[in-house]
């Protein structure tokens, strides 16, 4: 129904949102473990939660960042592959 080219940029754009996709949610479930940990650390020492809060803000920043980067280079892979 499609021609090939069109075919190959909708593969492509499927395999950069699902590369995108598991690196976020792979980046998210490791800090939630390493905040509850944080969390468990500071319980004990009775410190000050508000470091962890604004570490977990750049870390969710930074984690997006990249998925948008690793999204952006796929696609990009794909642009220059095609101009062949």
């Amino acid at each position: 129904m499609f021609s090939a080219t069109l075919e190959r940029r909708r593969r492509i754009n499927r395999w950069a949102l699902v590369v995108a996709a598991t690196l976020l949610a792979t980046g998210i479930a490791l800090i939630v473990v390493w905040t509850v940990r944080a969390y468990d650390m500071l319980g004990f020492a009775g410190a000050s939660r508000m470091p962890i809060v604004y570490s977990v803000l750049a870390a969710i920043a930074g984690l997006l960042i990249l998925c948008l980067l690793a999204y952006a280079a796929i696609r990009a892979y794909g642009r220059f592959t095609e101009a062949r």
